[in-house]
Formats: C-alpha cells, sequence, structure tokens
C-alpha cells in the first residue's frame, strides 16, 4: 500500500485501525533503518571509576562527537574482570575494554610493562616512548598475538609512595612490613622484606583501620582520597616510584579493528589523542589540590630516605633482570625503552607539591 491508499484508508472508519497499524510500522521500519546505520559497542572499564573511569567515558564521548552519533562507545564499569577480559572480547561478550596493559599480565607476562613501571618515565616521557620511541610498534606485537589492536589514549600522572600508619626512618622498617602493593611494585618490596597483598580498592580502608595491613599503595593521590586512606594512615610518602605514569588504553578484537570504516578508525584515533592531552593537562592539577587539602588535614608528607629509595631501586632492576631473562618479548620491550631512554635520558622522580 502507498501513501495515497493510506491517507485513502484513514477516511473509512472501518479501516482506521488497520492504517493506524500500517503506520506504526513505516514508522518503525524507519526508525529500525536509522538504528541499523548506527555502529553500538560494549566498552568495559576495568578501572576505578574517578579519573580512571572519567577518561573512558570522555574518549566514548569524543567518538560519537567526532561521527555524528554513527558510533557509540557504551562504557560500563566492570562488566567483566581483569583476567576475563581476552576471553570476553574473542567470544564477543564485550566489544572493547578500557584499561591499562598491565591488567592483563596474567594473560601475556610481558604486558606488565605498558601500564608504567618502577623508577620509569614521567607521563610525557612515557608518551613519548610509546608514540616515537617504538613501544607501541612492541605492544603491537604482543597483542597480535592474542589476535587484539590496542590503542594508547592517555597517560596519568605519578602515584603517591604510599600511605603508612607508622614513619619509615629506616631501611630496616620495611622488612616484616605487611603493605597492599600491586605488580612490579609489589615485586620489588618483596626484595626488601615487604610482605605484600593484592587487596581490591574497596577493601583496602577496612584493612589498614583493622591493623590487618600496616601501609599500602593504590593510587593518584585523589583516588586515595577518595578510599579514605588519609582517614586510617597518617605518613604519605612521595614519590611514587613504583608508579611514575599510568598508561591508558582502548583493546579490541584485532578482527573489529579492521572491519571499522575508515572513518570511524580516525575517530578512535583522534578522541584517543584527544583524551590524552586531557589527561596530560587535567589531571595533575586536581593531584596538587588533594596534596594541599591532605596538609591541611593533617597528613604528614615525607620525601623518601636516601637509603630507602637507592635499595628500591637496585631491587627493581634485580626483578627486571630476572623477568626478561625468561620473557623475549618483554626483553624485546625493556631494551625498546632503555634505548629510548639513552636518546633521551629519564626525568628524575618527583612528587606533588606541598
Amino acid at each position: 500500500m502507498n501513501m495515497t491508499s493510506l491517507l485513502d484508508a484513514c477516511q473509512n472508519p472501518a479501516n482506521a485501525l488497520l492504517a493506524a497499524s500500517l503506520s506504526l510500522v513505516i514508522g518503525l521500519s524507519t526508525d529500525v533503518a536509522a538504528d541499523e546505520d548506527v555502529l553500538h559497542w560494549r566498552m568495559n572499564s576495568l578501572l576505578y571509576p574517578k579519573l580512571f573511569g572519567e577518561a573512558g567515558e570522555h574518549f566514548a564521548e569524543g567518538v560519537r562527537r567526532r561521527t555524528n552519533g554513527s558510533f557509540i562507545i557504551e562504557v560500563h564499569d566492570r562488566l567483566v574482570l581483569d583476567q576475563d577480559s581476552f576471553g570476553a572480547l574473542n567470544s564477543g561478550l564485550i566489544d572493547a575494554v578500557w584499561g591499562s596493559a598491565g591488567h592483563h599480565h596474567r594473560e601475556d607476562a610481558a604486558l606488565a610493562i605498558f601500564s608504567g613501571f618502577p623508577f620509569g618515565p614521567d607521563p610525557e616521557g612515557f608518551t613519548a616512548w610509546m608514540r616515537d620511541g617504538g613501544g607501541t610498534e612492541v605492544l603491537d606485537r604482543i597483542y597480535a598475538k592474542h589476535d587484539l589492536k590496542g590503542h594508547y589514549c592517555g597517560a596519568l600522572p605519578i602515584e603517591g609512595g604510599g600511605w603508612f600508619r607508622a614513619p619509615v626512618e629506616h631501611l630496616k622498617n620495611l622488612n616484616g612490613l605487611r603493605m597492599r602493593s600491586f605488580g612490579y611494585g609489589a615485586r620489588t618490596l618483596m626484595k626488601l622484606g615487604v610482605i605484600t597483598y593484592e587487596l581490591p580498592a574497596t577493601d583496602i580502608r577496612p584493612a589498614m583501620a583493622t591493623g590487618l595491613i600496616d601501609a599500602a599503595e593504590f593510587s593518584l593521590p585523589s583516588i586515595d582520597a577518595d578510599l579514605g586512606l588519609s582517614e586510617v594512615a597518617r605518613h604519605l610518602y612521595q614519590p611514587g616510584w613504583q608508579q611514575p605514569a599510568t598508561a591508558l588504553e582502548i583493546l579490541m578484537p584485532l578482527k573489529s579493528w579492521l572491519a571499522l570504516s575508515a572513518g570511524h578508525k580516525a575517530a578512535i584515533k583522534s578522541a584517543c589523542d584527544e583524551t590524552l592531552s586531557w589527561t596530560l593537562a587535567a589531571v595533575p592539577k586536581q593531584q596538587e589540590r588533594t596534596i594541599l587539602q591532605f596538609r591541611k588535614e593533617g597528613v604528614e608528607l615525607h620525601d623518601w630516605p636516601e637509603e630507602v629509595l637507592a635499595a628500591l631501586r637496585k631491587a627493581w632492576e634485580e626483578v627486571i633482570t630476572e623477568e626478561t631473562k625468561h620473557n623475549p618479548m618483554l626483553a624485546e620491550a625493556w631494551n625498546s625503552y632503555r634505548l629510548f631512554q639513552d636518546r633521551h635520558g629519564a626525568p628524575p622522580l618527583q612528587g606533588y607539591a606541598e
């Protein structure tokens, strides 16, 4: 039935119901056709909602804006866990993951270094290595083994060095200390006798409040404040030697990336660039405000004793030497960074101004 016939039918009360039904069908068909032109992705965020997760929302909005709404990325907070991400991507349960490469260290240990690492570069230096120093090329080869594709989308500033219930005045104070830590930082602390626990964010405060642990390092000062860590430990050490920068990325199946139109690929790359600029510019200012608030609340901010910092650096060199001996891809990534460092140097570790 064409549109003229439909109008004629409306003039006959007996056909009114039929006409209304046909109108609904035509409207629905139009909506479905329009919706079919929109690409919808479900992106699982593995990161703490504040700042980390906000960067994912920022990125998704950038893609939507650049494609005039033809590419919608819905961000879901921890829809699947870190260790389930590769399987969820390859099965099609989710379309993308927002996080950091180190979240996937269980699937491939070489990925841990691409989140940031002890005594590594600051966010600008890490970005330079990834963009111009060969880091991305190595990461691409690692992900290709898993039929995945990642894009570097952000870099967050140096973390706090850790919250302690009592001051760390000498190296011996670390021996036997029970501390929440993660990844390479935890491996390094263990070399100095620290007993480490990989607790999730929401478990850290109660563990410290009840005395189950003596210290904790988790994230940026503003996120530590959000978790209430300054309420149960009054000594914050700087700088965050264990994580001078934290890299952010979007990860997707390689086949999904190859299937995207040129316009949608360009939107992802452009939104990543813009999100990177946002993280480099906006996030450090928030940390400086938080540090000032800590001081007003009576938190004692300490610089690491030189003896402790030197021992931590030596312990990290032992850890990375051990790890690269039996992991060729990690060795390739580490050699890539060292070559970059030789050319450009490494900035000194700096905490936040009080």
